[in-house]
């Protein structure tokens, strides 16, 4: 069996889907929806749920959020024993508020606990880590814990989600040391002062970028490395139930291909598939 380790946060998540138009500064009804989630922990409950030995490694409270999501990651077969657990502490989450057309209109976080995931506790962690071939790396994780594991497992298969413009910006240095970095065309954007997708692609590479894996909505995707782009339309979808988790759901079957030696037109297809297929559900993940 392929093993993977992720490195990230988990959250809990509270969606609220607007029934009617948003009136600012007022109450609007919704439908309010709570499930788990978090970067790292989508990308280990997917891999997790394509049969992958997956060991995560995060950080957990003792509040009743984190307690049953340490329990729901237990009962997936997902390995928590080197996570962090911490007294006192409540489980972080994540708010998004969806529109009419159940896109993302705000997100709201509360990610502090996740600042205990801090290089002193990871260095306490260095042989675990070191037993993977390949890492995916959350880029919720603080600035300072990011540099050192790329600094420090840089001779490893490092894989990551931009996750937003603004986090994206963490990473502008260190470009060379990912394997696999996904964007969406705003995180491109801000990554890349060129306007044009190839020029943009073109330019990440010179900064040493290995392989990017560019999505925009229903618009082409694209999977770019210094010899040259492979594009693929993603699949059609009726009706779109949830996009949030999307694209950790494409990134764990693109990373699904890489664990499992598929081509790369092969490993587009799988992200594809699994992000369809994510798309059609309520939560971040799909059962």
């Amino acid at each position: 069996m392929a093993k993977v380790l992720v490195i990230g946060a988990q959250n809990i998540d509270i969606f609220a889907k607007s029934t009617s138009e948003f009136i600012p500064h007022d109450s609007n009804p919704a439908k309010i929806h709570l499930a788990f989630g978090g970067v790292g922990r989508n990308i280990a409950e997917n891999l997790c749920r394509l049969g992958n030995e997956v060991h995560f490694i995060s950080v957990f409270g003792d509040d009743i959020f984190s307690e049953a999501a340490h329990k729901s990651l237990i009962q997936l077969g997902v390995n928590t024993t080197d996570s962090l657990f911490l007294k006192n502490q409540s489980n972080s989450v994540y708010l998004g508020i969806l529109d009419q057309e159940n896109d993302l209109f705000l997100g709201l976080n509360d990610m502090e606990i996740s600042k205990a995931l801090d290089p002193t506790f990871l260095k306490t962690k260095t042989e675990l880590i070191r037993s993977f071939e390949l890492l995916v790396l959350d880029n919720n994780l603080e600035t300072e814990t990011l540099h050192y594991l790329l600094n420090t497992y840089q001779d490893k298969i490092l894989v990551m989600d931009a996750v937003s413009a603004k986090k994206a910006m963490k990473l502008k240095t260190y470009l060379d040391k990912i394997t696999v970095l996904k964007l969406n065309q705003i995180e491109l954007n801000a990554l890349s002062s060129e306007t044009e997708i190839v020029k943009q692609l073109k330019d990440l590479h010179n900064k040493g970028a290995k392989t990017l894996l560019i999505t925009n909505k229903d618009q082409e995707i694209s999977l770019s490395n210094p010899e040259g782009i492979i594009k693929k339309k993603p699949l059609t979808i009726d009706h779109i139930v949830n996009a949030t988790g999307a694209g950790d759901a494409f990134l764990s079957g693109f990373i699904h291909g890489m664990l499992h030696q598929f081509t790369d037109d092969q490993k587009l297809n799988y992200a594809n598939r699994v992000a369809h297929i994510t798309l059609k559900s309520n939560n971040s993940t799909s059962e």
